[in-house]
């Protein structure tokens, strides 16, 4: 079930800037780029890659587009390619608080 205060109640794509801005349930608006949305990518991939050492992003991480994951969160689709990554809504949260390792380990 879905902690109903980390809702989104509004996704934007602001493919200028690759910025997407999440507004959630309880009033708090988050701002995450693609460069960080593609370093905290937690596909099976891009997790292989980290533990070995190998950079995730090339010379382009910005966002191209969005799509729902179901109700639990976005796919997110960068211009290099790369569309495997899945963000549920509470690891979103917790890279905009700088606890993306911990929500990973949990």
């Amino acid at each position: 079930m879905i902690d109903p205060s980390i809702a989104p109640v509004d996704i934007r794509l602001h493919k200028t800037s690759s910025e997407l801005s999440i507004t959630w349930a309880d009033g708090i608006e988050t701002i995450l780029s693609g460069v960080s949305l593609r370093a905290h990518c937690a596909c099976s991939r891009c997790r292989a890659r980290n533990l070995i050492g190998t950079p995730l992003i090339n010379d382009n991480a910005n966002i191209e587009s969005v799509a729902m994951a179901g109700v639990a969160g976005l796919q997110v689709i960068f211009a290099d390619g790369h569309d495997k990554g899945v963000f549920p809504w509470a690891y979103l949260r917790a890279i905009d608080a700088g606890r993306a390792v911990e929500h990973l380990s949990s």
